[in-house]
């Protein structure tokens, strides 16, 4: 019998990254030992609350670890106390002596002892998402130059072409330790392409849209009543706080007024000030009409005629895959300046359509609600920007598979 190969997969901020990678993990899973490191208590409570992913990735981890912020302490408060400093940081002692800082936090020899790795077994490859890499990928490929570093995205999304100009890179910021990243769509690599080697770029599609995978959210009864999911993000001001709460009431009251039923579907984590929110909402409400839902969005999805969520949110991609028509409402907060704004890279590219005013969304959910023919494009355009009728997670493991 063939030995497995070790993989580490890194989750950073929330399930939106396991959301994304589990399926290669499912597909990979007899010829991969899959061990979990999570970098934060947060970013494992939002795994552990989607009760679908959890339950997948749980059969699949072989162990896993979280991160404390305890965890090499001595050295961590002289990396705080050296980054305070500046004016240090110009010297070639004190960068050196930050280098090795980082190499004591990481310790490797630790972190196999808290997942239960034999010491002298190696990690053939780590997942990572591409946002941001993780120290962890420098350590073990400089411990070990045969492991290999794959990135992926941290959620499904389209960048906007018109910002691609402005990112470019210096060779500091340039990715450094990468053998593949895996992207959605070809609009990305445009972006891409400036941080790491062309040729380690892969066009993969998204793999939670694989029809296989897909197959597994087919469990939930259909209902006869018409149903619309309502897609909330996290509060970030006062501004946003007020909308949400708006929005959340015209809503439910548009679906109470034509009985449709309004599954609002709460994001991977949410802070307390949503949290307050839902429950001040959920009162006095008619539970016919309403659901509240942290589950895995395609359960949400499905047997649902249409999404409503705000600007820029990558669940329209997660409708689209669907056929499911999406309304994207204005952005609601006032931090960056587009507070809002209708206009996205979703409209751009006719996946979703804008409501610029709340007094009109009910006249836009009712053209949509009752418009047989509407998801006749969507797929069409779908298409134009990601690989038509390829297994994702088969690919990616084919090309992984390839390298180690």
């Amino acid at each position: 019998m063939n030995k497995k190969f070790n993989s580490l997969l890194i989750i950073r901020k929330s399930s939106a990254e396991l959301d994304w990678i589990l399926p290669v993990l499912n597909e990979m899973k007899d010829k991969v030992n899959f061990f979990t490191l999570f970098l934060n208590k947060e970013s494992f409570d939002s795994v552990r609350r989607n009760g679908f992913l959890f339950k997948k990735w749980n059969r699949i981890s072989k162990n896993f670890y979280v991160q404390k912020k305890s965890d090499r302490f001595f050295y961590k408060s002289l990396r705080v106390l050296f980054n305070y400093f500046k004016l240090f940081k110009k010297k070639n002692f004190f960068i050196n002596f930050q280098n090795y800082l980082d190499q004591k936090i990481h310790n490797l020899n630790d972190l196999k002892y808290n997942l239960k790795i034999n010491n002298k077994d190696n990690f053939h490859f780590v997942l990572n998402e591409f946002q941001k890499v993780s120290y962890w990928c420098e350590e073990i490929s400089k411990k070990n130059r045969k492991s290999k570093i794959f990135l992926f995205p941290h959620t499904t999304h389209i960048y906007d072409p018109k910002f691609i100009k402005k990112f470019k890179f210096s060779d500091k910021k340039k990715i450094k330790y990468c053998d593949g990243l895996f992207l959605g769509n070809y609009i990305d690599k445009e972006i891409w392409k400036n941080k790491i080697q062309p040729n380690k770029i892969y066009i993969t599609g998204h793999p939670k849209y694989d029809f296989n995978w897909q197959k597994k959210f087919n469990k939930r009864k259909n209902k006869l009543k018409k149903k619309i999911v309502f897609v909330l993000k996290n509060i970030i001001d006062l501004t946003s706080y007020t909308n949400t709460e708006l929005y959340l009431n015209e809503i439910y009251r548009i679906c109470v007024k034509f009985d449709y039923i309004l599954e609002v579907k709460l994001p991977p984590f949410q802070q307390p000030q949503l949290i307050e929110i839902i429950e001040k909402f959920k009162k006095d409400k008619v539970k016919n009409n309403l659901i509240i839902s942290d589950q895995n969005i395609f359960y949400s999805i499905k047997k649902s005629q249409l999404l409503i969520n705000f600007n820029l949110s990558a669940t329209t991609l997660d409708a689209i895959s669907l056929n499911v028509p999406v309304i994207q409402l204005p952005v609601i907060n006032k931090i960056k300046g587009r507070y809002r704004s209708t206009k996205s890279i979703y409209t751009k590219l006719k996946m979703a359509h804008s409501v610029k005013s709340i007094n009109k969304l009910e006249k836009n959910i009712l053209l949509i609600m009752n418009k047989g023919n509407i998801k006749k494009d969507l797929k069409k355009n779908f298409y134009k920007y990601f690989p038509k009728k390829i297994n994702s997670a088969k690919n990616i493991k084919k090309i992984i598979l390839s390298k180690i």
